[in-house]
């Protein structure tokens, strides 16, 4: 279980309103939970799904009118399906990926790394890399890490073309959400088969 997924392992579910597919749930963790409340919200109509997990996203598919079946069938029980789901944002896409400065490091360490087995990279490269990169470099931002990447040489050598490397990654709010979303479904099953039983 993620460390995202644990902070709802107590939360219990009050349903604010349902009438078939139009519903409003409400989820909230035990006071003395150590993740605190973390309340969130999911909002259903046909075709349509709102999660308010202190972000907000608005998930539509023309193809699934009960949304809930949506997150239901496209993840093994517990577990996201980020990738999927992300193509499914309407409303909230800018929120949905963003620069992750442990990946920017872990790109440019690896190229590094590749170099010095090559054979391409000079000696001493490694420790310069982390004293201009990393220790003086801004990346607490996109715009610094790559200023900081392409300004880079040492002793003749650069990263090179860098345009069309990636640093980016889910932002923890839109992974927060869809475990948000995921658990909720959880929980509003289990409560179905409850008075069902």
């Amino acid at each position: 279980m993620s460390d995202i997924a644990k902070r709802f392992a107590s939360h219990e579910m009050t349903v604010l309103h349902e009438d078939g597919l139009y519903r409003h749930l409400r989820f909230e963790g035990a006071a003395d939970s150590p993740f605190g409340r973390s309340p969130f919200e999911l909002i259903t109509w046909p075709y349509n799904l709102v999660v308010k997990a202190g972000w907000t996203f608005h998930f539509d598919i023309d193809a699934t009118p009960d949304m809930l079946d949506l997150f239901r069938k496209t993840a093994f029980s517990g577990e996201i399906n980020p990738g999927y789901w992300s193509e499914k944002v309407r409303a909230g896409r800018d929120e949905i990926e963003g620069f992750d400065p442990d990946l920017f490091e872990r790109q440019v360490k690896q190229h590094v790394v590749e170099a010095i087995r090559n054979g391409d990279a000079p000696r001493g490269i490694g420790a310069e890399v982390i004293r201009e990169i990393f220790e003086w470099g801004d990346n607490s931002h996109e715009a610094g890490a790559r200023s900081a990447l392409n300004s880079f040489k040492y002793e003749g050598w650069s990263f090179g073309e860098t345009w069309e490397w990636d640093f980016s990654a889910y932002t923890p709010g839109f992974l927060h959400s869809c475990h948000a979303i995921r658990h909720g479904v959880d929980l509003y099953d289990a409560a179905r088969k409850a008075v069902a039983a």
